[in-house]
């Protein structure tokens, strides 16, 4: 996800990579956070033992469209539908600082409508369904972004999301992102 809040460590744009001294603390955090994801994303989504493979299959490709939707979204720089994919109790950790819903679309909105262009890739995903109502995805993002001055900025880096089934939809709750700049060629 490419939501970053314009500060010390972040370009002008909006988003960016962390200063040394971030990235080490970040560094040492970073295991930190994810362990408590798991578990809370376990904790939230009992195993099921009698999930059958079809089951397991299902659920992930459901998984698969809703991440597909998420990305258009971001392709389209359309905030509203980017939000729709975030759970009222969403929070996230992006480059080692924790936003919750509010900050998250509060930044959304304006870095969606300054942008020329978004051009999201997702690659080496992996779905890893915790039960009929939960899941964590992890996959690495490479984002090619074009602001309203016309520069161009890439991002890398590694994400995890988890995601819960919330009535008829698959919903957002918990992102950790990682940002890292990539040079432009």
């Amino acid at each position: 996800m490419a939501v970053c809040e314009n500060d010390s460590r972040v370009p002008e744009a909006g988003v960016g990579s962390l200063t040394k001294a971030n990235e080490e603390a970040h560094v040492r955090t970073t295991p930190y956070v994810t362990a408590v994801v798991l578990f809370l994303a376990g904790a939230c989504s009992l195993p099921d033992a009698a999930l059958l493979d079809e089951e397991r299959t299902a659920i992930a490709a459901s998984i698969d469209s809703a991440l597909i939707a998420f990305q258009d979204a971001e392709r389209a720089r359309d905030a509203e539908s980017i939000i729709a994919h975030l759970a009222p109790d969403f929070y996230m950790y992006n480059d080692g600082v924790r936003f919750d819903y509010n900050s998250t679309t509060a930044q959304i909105r304006p870095f969606m409508s300054t942008l020329q262009h978004f051009e999201p890739g997702f690659a080496d995903i992996e779905v890893k369904v915790l039960g009929r109502n939960g899941a964590v995805v992890s996959f690495t993002f490479r984002d090619s972004l074009v602001d309203g001055s016309g520069a161009t900025m890439q991002f890398r880096g590694p994400t995890t999301m988890v995601w819960e089934k919330r009535g008829l939809d698959w919903l957002i709750t918990y992102v950790d992102a990682d940002h890292y700049t990539d040079p432009v060629p």
